[in-house]
């Protein structure tokens, strides 16, 4: 798993939304683009950004040992945080995060309820105690033209861009929700799932299984 912390606003981030791309086409690979929203009062609103974000960002960074956010930033699975646009160490970390065994199985089943909304099944296997399971619904590309601020000018393309998060329980089978957000085409989305184990001081949140799936048509 690989995460990226990235705005619009940030004229150092198209490089690192590109490194996520690339990486994000190793199959081995499951890539998630999150948006912050602090950013957003210094010239140009993402339209993707989120405070869940930003939460999510600061969460890391409490289980890092810091209290610093900064842009971008890349996560590993949930345990080597690094700048964004280093691809080779990113390309180091994965593979170090593949080699290792957790003993932890994920299944995931997504289906539509009467109103309309995602409703996921999830089905953890060999969780620690305190982990939780993660679920996002991600835009798998998007582009954007931006008209202020530091990136004004430019068309920013992005992989794999989280537009709805929740969590839940690890111990045993669970159902999460997620609303579609207007506009976001069922074809055009995804849902990703994931273990994670509890925030360790100064050591992280190892993400232990991982798991993507197709939405339902209908």
């Amino acid at each position: 798993m690989v995460e990226l912390f990235t705005s619009e606003g940030c004229s150092s981030c198209p490089p690192a939304d590109a490194v996520l791309a690339d990486l994000a086409g190793d199959p081995r690979v499951i890539a998630l683009s999150f948006h912050v929203d602090y950013w957003d009062e210094l010239g140009w609103r993402d339209p993707f950004a989120s405070p869940d974000s930003t939460s999510r960002q600061r969460a890391y960074a409490s289980s890092f040992g810091t209290r610093s956010l900064y842009t971008p930033q890349l996560v590993v699975g949930g345990v080597d945080p690094l700048g964004g646009s280093d691809r080779g160490q990113a390309e180091t970390d994965i593979t170090a995060n593949l080699d290792r065994a957790t003993g932890v199985g994920l299944s995931v089943e997504v289906e539509t309820d009467g109103a309309g909304s995602l409703v996921v099944e999830t089905r953890p296997s060999g969780a620690p105690p305190l982990a939780v399971v993660n679920v996002a619904l991600v835009q798998r590309s998007a582009t954007s033209q931006v008209r202020a601020g530091e990136n004004a000018g430019r068309t920013l393309q992005h992989v794999d861009i989280v537009r709805g998060f929740t969590s839940g329980t690890s111990a045993g089978p669970g159902m999460l929700r997620l609303e579609m957000p207007r506009g976001l085409r069922r074809e055009d989305a995804q849902i990703v799932a994931f273990v994670q184990a509890a925030p360790s001081q100064g050591r992280g949140m190892p993400i232990l299984a991982a798991t993507q799936v197709m939405l339902p048509r209908r």
